[in-house]
């Protein structure tokens, strides 16, 4: 990895640490400056458009990062029910390890920008495409229709991003754990 990509990972890593912790309008550039101790030049170089290129570049690689490890997880068992349901579980340790990135939500971040940027709105749109699309092609490769497949990669993304919502909301993880163990009944029938 040369400088100049080491330092644009370095601000969208810190951007999103400091997008999670205070929100959107929150943070400023300047924090995301201090905070990854990068020169103001090099944000302005990377994201020459400001801020709201800077989310967007950091939804995008946030998405993939979550997508990766979502493939990842699923792929660690053949059973589709002990895939989502240990995936989900994993979430949950994570958000009691406090673990950063593991705790990124997308939609938290949507809720804030959506109203005010089109393009945003398009981006979170993509990132939720993509992760859905990772169930979608777990529940097909484990023997579900395309159609089943289709419909409850809808479900369990809506679930899953509920839980992770709602347990950010009350900083605790029942409700992921509470996702986790109806998994086996959404699932039962393929």
């Amino acid at each position: 990895m040369n400088a100049r990509t080491n330092t644009r990972e370095k601000i969208l890593n810190t951007a999103a640490f400091l997008f999670q912790k205070n929100g959107y309008h929150a943070t400023g550039l300047n924090e995301i400056i201090k905070e990854s101790g990068t020169p103001k030049g090099s944000l302005y170089y990377h994201f020459p458009n400001g801020k709201e290129e800077l989310v967007a570049a950091t939804i995008k690689l946030m998405g993939d990062k979550i997508q990766h490890q979502i493939k990842e997880e699923l792929a660690k068992n053949s059973d589709p029910v002990l895939a989502f349901k240990e995936f989900i579980l994993d979430l949950a340790q994570n958000f009691n390890e406090k673990d950063q990135e593991n705790c990124f939500s997308i939609g938290l971040l949507a809720l804030e920008t959506v109203p005010i940027n089109e393009s945003l709105r398009k981006t979170c749109i993509e990132v939720y495409d993509l992760w859905t699309d990772a169930y979608y092609q777990k529940l097909v490769s484990s023997g579900f229709s395309s159609e089943k497949a289709r419909e409850l990669s809808l479900i369990l993304q809506l679930i899953i991003e509920g839980a992770i919502t709602i347990s950010l909301i009350r900083n605790d993880t029942t409700m992921l754990v509470a996702a986790a163990e109806k998994i086996p009944v959404l699932l039962e029938n393929k």
